[in-house]
């Protein structure tokens, strides 16, 4: 929620740049390319001031076509796009590509950064060059991703990478299949996502910001600063991040084993809030 208040200024100045160029349009089709659940799944459709309107869900994949070509007026986005069509995958055949984590660490090899980089180039083409057939002419698009900007634990996923190897170590979950497993996700930098637009030539660039926001966020709504403590906030953190992860992660390692994995999450988020600030990156184009 947090996030799309923040966000919200610079949608209403691309629908209002939107409509200055679609004058003569009777109709306008707005597409919503979104994997949220519950309550945010509306969050962007309840911005709008309602008239008249009809909605349609499309099934598909967004890498690639959803709709007809010279179609959609507008695209919105927001944190979908840090998810990957799928994991990078090695080299190496006889070899893990990244042994011992789910995710990208600061102490990984650059084979495992790169890796992870190209599926996200070739994904984001992909999906650029599918976005560009489906708009129309003076049509727009606005992106939020979960990005990174330094090597500070910026990801959930870092986090879960600790915890699942803390539970491989006490024998509770076999190591082959934490080193045979990396999630399907990519947070981009700012000039990560310039180079692959600008690279795919279909889009012009009219703004590309960044901001952060704490990982409990939303819990300030909710509760006055003041009332909170440690293990309060990695509490708020653990519920949503258990309902992001858990569906992955309990294919992988099964569903007996995720209330150890998500209750070891909250004592290690309560250890790392004691010593720092985590935050999203979070890149808007």
């Amino acid at each position: 929620r947090e996030v799309g208040s923040i966000v919200k200024p610079i949608l209403e100045d691309n629908v209002k740049l939107l409509m200055s160029n679609i004058t003569s349009e009777s109709c306008l089709k707005v597409a919503d390319l979104g994997c949220s659940s519950g309550p945010n799944s509306l969050l962007f459709v309840s911005t709008m001031n309602h008239g008249r309107f009809f909605i349609h869900a499309t099934p598909g994949n967004f890498y690639g076509k959803l709709f007809p070509d010279d179609y959609i007026h507008f695209f919105h986005s927001s944190y979908s796009l840090h998810w990957l069509s799928q994991a990078p995958t090695s080299t190496n055949i006889a070899e893990p590509l990244n042994k011992g984590n789910v995710y990208i660490k600061s102490a990984n090899p650059a084979s495992v950064y790169e890796a992870y980089l190209k599926q996200f180039e070739k994904d984001f083409k992909l999906f650029l060059k599918s976005r560009s057939e489906e708009l129309r002419s003076g049509g727009s698009m606005l992106l939020t991703f979960i990005g990174r900007e330094t090597h500070k634990i910026g990801n959930p996923a870092e986090v879960i990478g600790m915890v699942l190897n803390d539970m491989v170590q006490e024998v509770l979950l076999d190591e082959k299949k934490l080193d045979c497993f990396d999630l399907p996700i990519y947070g981009p930098t700012a000039e990560e996502v310039r180079q692959v637009i600008e690279a795919e030539g279909s889009f012009t660039i009219q703004a590309l910001r960044t901001f952060k926001i704490g990982w409990d966020a939303n819990l300030h709504e909710d509760v006055g600063d003041s009332n909170l403590d440690s293990k309060m906030k990695g509490e708020f953190i653990v519920k949503s991040i258990r309902a992001v992860f858990e569906p992955v992660l309990s294919v992988e390692f099964g569903q007996d084993n995720m209330d150890e994995l998500f209750t070891r999450y909250a004592k290690q988020v309560v250890q790392l809030i004691e010593f720092e600030t985590l935050e999203y990156t979070n890149v808007v184009v």
